[in-house]
């Protein structure tokens, strides 16, 4: 049986490997010996490589999207039921958890995967092949032969994610992605109001075993070479101990490898980072999103402008790079608030600074807040949110229209103001990954890591 796996990332600005799909690649495998997948990530394939995709049939294509690139994804389903129009299509991803039957109502999709996908998207083969019945798939959306669209009860989730298999690393061109990824951990136990990740994983936050990550890093390092490694957790340091095993092992192992990832600030000790650092951490992401502390309560952010500065001094005092990312427009945000951000993020000893603005997406708490105390300012759908200049969503009276616009001016003055799509620099980012990646492979080891994080300090000037 033949799949098509394919992630629209276009006009993204990092090319990343889709561990989502790698996921769901190795998970299938495991019950469907007989499967060939045709992976396409349209940020890095070939227009050749695109062109023999598309001319190949297949018994079902799985295609994964954020609400970012939600159009195309669209576009991509066209173009497959246009050529090969009794294909199934199943969608997948964080757009489909949010949007549930509305991903399908108006759009070439046959089913959709809400919510952890691995075992849906495994029995969802099984009743291609004949052995299942579709109501008794949990987690899945799908269209009758009338058109009427169903969805089924929601589906536990895998307890114990060391059992899920590695993701299927074979079926990416793992030559053209910079860095190394991996997810450690599912989930996040907080309710930020502009995160609507839980409609994905819930709130419950599960996490994977220091020896079994250890053993990945080791079989990416062993089949694809030395490269930085990069975290995808929501936050990798719910778990204290857990970080500190972790990091003691790396040392242990000797491994000698860069890795960055996201954290909660807050929940940081000058022992997890001296350990983090001194295992090959040289980076952290953190959501600071504001300086007021108004602000921060009301998005429930659970923590104070006070412990985000601590935890920064604590963070730069171990060695490690902190990337700061702010947003403009969340519950009690003002203009005056914004400024008090940027004022924060030149004086907070950060090496790197993103402002974006907030964006309502359904099932999300900001979504609510819109609702009842401001005012969408486009009738699109949210898929479309991130092609609108500027990125001003929505209202509210005390942060109107012009004060967005003002705050986003003074973010963009300051150099802070940041999109995620392609733009005119990216070449000259990506081939400064290119380069420093070929440099580690030449020069293992420490020697190479230093040379790179040389490289990395130049190119990351032009981002």
């Amino acid at each position: 049986m033949k799949i098509g796996l394919i992630n629209p990332n276009h006009n993204l600005r990092d090319a990343a490997i889709h561990l989502g799909m790698g996921y769901l690649a190795s998970y299938a495998r495991l019950h469907h010996p007989d499967l060939e997948f045709n992976y396409l990530d349209t940020r890095v394939a070939k227009e050749k490589e695109i062109k023999n995709f598309f001319n190949e049939t297949y018994e079902l294509i799985g295609i994964t999207a954020s609400s970012q690139v939600f159009d195309e994804a669209i576009e991509i389903a066209k173009k497959i039921k246009h050529s090969h129009p009794e294909t199934p299509i199943c969608l997948g991803g964080s757009h489909a958890s949010t949007e549930r039957e509305r991903c399908l109502s108006a759009y070439p999709f046959d089913f959709a995967a809400y919510g952890e996908g691995e075992q849906t998207f495994s029995e969802l083969i099984s009743f291609i092949k004949g052995e299942k019945i579709l109501a008794e798939i949990h987690g899945l959306i799908y269209k009758d032969e009338a058109g009427s669209i169903h969805i089924t009860t929601s589906r536990s989730l895998i307890p114990y994610i060391d059992e899920v298999p590695f993701p299927a690393y074979d079926l990416f061109e793992m030559s053209r992605y910079p860095q190394h990824r991996l997810t450690t951990s599912r989930g996040c136990p907080f309710e930020c109001v502009f995160c609507n990740s839980s409609s994905l994983w819930t709130n419950k936050w599960r996490k994977r075993s220091p020896e079994n990550i250890i053993s990945e890093i080791k079989f990416l390092l062993k089949n694809y070479g030395q490269k930085t490694l990069v975290f995808n957790d929501d936050s990798f340091n719910i778990d204290a101990k857990r970080v500190l095993q972790f990091c003691n092992l790396l040392i242990e192992e000797k491994l000698d490898i860069l890795w960055s990832t996201s954290i909660r600030v807050d929940l940081l000790t000058q022992e997890i980072a001296d350990a983090m650092h001194h295992s090959g951490c040289y980076n952290v992401s953190i959501g600071i999103e504001s300086a007021n502390n108004e602000v921060l309560k009301r998005m429930n952010k659970h923590t104070t402008t006070e412990k985000i500065y601590g935890g920064i001094q604590i963070l730069r005092q171990a060695g490690i790079d902190v990337m700061g990312q702010f947003m403009i427009g969340n519950p009690g945000d003002t203009l005056e608030s914004v400024k008090e951000s940027i004022e924060f993020a030149k004086t907070s000893n950060l090496t790197g600074i993103e402002f974006y603005t907030a964006l309502p997406y359904r099932d999300s708490l900001l979504w609510d807040f819109v609702q009842s105390h401001g005012k969408l300012l486009t009738d699109t759908e949210p898929y479309t949110y991130h092609n609108i200049s500027p990125r001003i969503i929505f209202e509210t009276p005390k942060f109107t229209y012009e004060d967005r616009l003002k705050a986003i001016e003074l973010a963009t003055k300051n150099g802070f103001y940041h999109a995620l799509t392609h733009d005119e620099k990216n070449w000259l980012v990506d081939g400064g990954r290119i380069v420093a990646k070929k440099i580690q492979k030449i020069a293992k080891g420490n020697l190479g890591n230093k040379i790179y994080l040389g490289l990395r300090k130049a190119y990351r000037k032009f981002k």
